[in-house]
Order: structure tokens, then sequence, then C-alpha cells
């Protein structure tokens, strides 16, 4: 029997319309050739979570979003629909979080411990995590309430900046930064002065280091010194210097008395130095006694009389 061209037609168009039913629930997360068992979670606000939106727990897609209604006006009722072969333990919470980075919400199980499980149509605990945007939101909101407060600030500033910068004193601070200026170029001739002057500096650490090495090798020496120094000092502070001072001062003024009996004429010597008469007469006793030698030797034979061979000559 020959099948007509209507019934080949009929045959195609089921076929389609099974496929695309097929398709149509495989993108939306069902699995119509497996059991499957439901629960409940209860939300505040669903942050755009649709339906066929997956469940997952430790990472792996294990449901779906099955069914979104509003309750009474105050909550949302979400449907989810999990593989009967994944056990729900008691403790187990269902978080609303996102899924990527473009906001895409999931469900996500965090199971609990136990003991026992959760059985299917249960009401399973509900908590709401922050998306990455909104963990941004909260760490950009204070940053951009401090970044605003420091543009205040900083307007503030400008502000007192202008006021201190005013046209009579751009000419103060023109002076200071000529003079900054100068300084700089003189620490820059500065350093340049001694880059050249490298080699000299050189020998002097060098000189500076041999005389410390000589100094550490003389150190016997440098300790003998310094206690000899310390000896003296020793017996200079040990020694009557208070008693030779004493008899100098009384030397000194025994000497000053001789000297004022001298300048007041009293003694011989007083009156040689300040009498011009003792003055004038052993001056001529020595002018007669110069004239006596001299008389002498001229005329030796009137002083004295000289016998030879018994007789005698008188003159």
């Amino acid at each position: 029997m020959s099948i007509t061209k209507e019934v080949k037609t009929g045959v195609m168009v089921a076929v389609a319309l099974v496929i695309l039913f097929l398709g149509f629930y495989f993108l939306k997360g069902a699995n119509l050739f497996s059991s499957e068992k439901q629960y409940y979670c209860f939300y505040t606000n669903v942050d755009g979570l649709q339906t066929s939106a997956y469940v997952m727990t430790r990472g792996l897609n294990v449901g779906h979003v099955s069914r979104i209604e509003l309750v009474d006006n105050k909550e949302v009722k979400v449907t989810i629909t999990i593989n009967k072969s994944v056990e729900v333990p008691q403790g187990t919470v269902a978080s609303l979080a996102s899924g990527d980075l473009l906001g895409a919400k999931v469900i996500s199980l965090d199971q609990g411990k136990g003991p026992g499980i959760i059985e299917p149509g249960a009401t399973l605990p509900t908590i709401k995590e922050s998306g990455l945007v909104d963990k941004v939101s909260d760490q950009l909101t204070p940053r951009l309430a401090e970044l605003k407060e420091t543009i205040s600030l900083f307007n503030t500033t400008l502000t007192n900046v202008n006021t201190v910068v005013g046209p009579d004193n751009q000419k103060a601070l023109a002076d200071a930064i000529a003079s900054i200026k100068n300084t700089a170029d003189n620490l820059a001739q500065l350093s340049a002065t001694l880059n050249k002057e490298g080699s000299e500096m050189t020998g002097i650490i060098h000189n500076v280091n041999n005389f410390t090495g000589t100094l550490a090798k003389n150190d016997d020496t440098i300790q003998h010194i310094l206690a000899n120094a310390s000896n003296i000092t020793r017996q200079l502070a040990n020694a009557p210097i208070q008693k030779t001072i004493s008899d100098l001062q009384k030397s000194v003024n025994e000497l000053h008395g001789v000297l004022d009996k001298i300048n007041n004429n009293q003694g011989s010597l007083g009156m040689l130095i300040n009498n011009k008469d003792v003055y004038n007469n052993l001056n001529s006793s020595l002018q007669s006694l110069n004239s006596l030698m001299a008389d002498i030797k001229a005329h030796p034979s009137r002083y004295i009389n000289l016998t030879v061979f018994g007789s005698s000559s008188k003159k």
C-alpha cells in the first residue's frame, strides 16, 4: 500500500513539532526523560531571576527554575526542579546568586550537613547573595564619598592658594623660586667640583686611613704616653704648689723691700745708685787711680827701688 504525500507531510509535521517541543524544554533545562523533584523557595526580591535559570550545587547544574510567581504582593515564590538523584540534606540553603559578570541570576544550593534529607515538595530556607556588581557598588560607594570630600578639600585648598598667591605675593614667590634655582645650580657646581677633585679626596682618605692605621699600630706607645701624662698630672696635683707660690710671693715681697730701700737711699747700694756725690767721688777716685797707674807705667823708678849685687842706686 502506497503512502500518500498528505500522510508523509503530516508525519513530518508531527515529528517537527515533537522535536520543537523537546528542544524548547531542553533549552529551558528540563529533562523529559528523567524523573525530577521539586522544592519551593521564597524571596522578597529575585533581582531579575528568569524561568529556566540554572540550579547549581558545588558548581554543577543539577536543575532549573520551573516557575516564578508573586504571592500576596509580598513575596516571590520560586519553584525549582532538580534531578531526583541529587540529595538535599537537612540544613541546605537556596541562595539567590549571580551566575556571571553580566548579572544573570541562578539558584545555588549550599548543601547542609544533615542528618537526614529534605523531602521533595518542602520549602527550602533562602538567602540572597550580593552579586559582583553589588559588591563593587558597595566598595565604590564609600570611596566615591571620600573622593567627593577630597575634591571639595582640594577646591578649598586651590581657593586658599589663589588667595595667597595674589599679585602682591607673586614677586616674592618668583624670587624664592629663583633663589632655590640658584641654590640648586650652586649644589650642581659643588658636585661637579667634588667629582673633579675625586682623586685628591681619595688620596686624603687614603692618608687618613694610613694615619689611623699608624695610630692603631702604635697603640701601645700612645697608651704609655698617656700613662706618663697621667702620672705627671697626678704628681703635679700632689705637689706643694700652693706652698711654692707662697714662698715665691714672699721672695717677691722681700725683693720689693730691697728695691724700695735702694730707691730710698738706704744702704750702700742705695746711696751708690741714688747719691750723685758718692758717684762723683767714686768716679774721681777712679780717675786718680787711672792717673797713678799711668804714672807708674811711665816712671816706675819713682815708686820701685831695685838692688843689684848688694849695691843701690837712688834717683
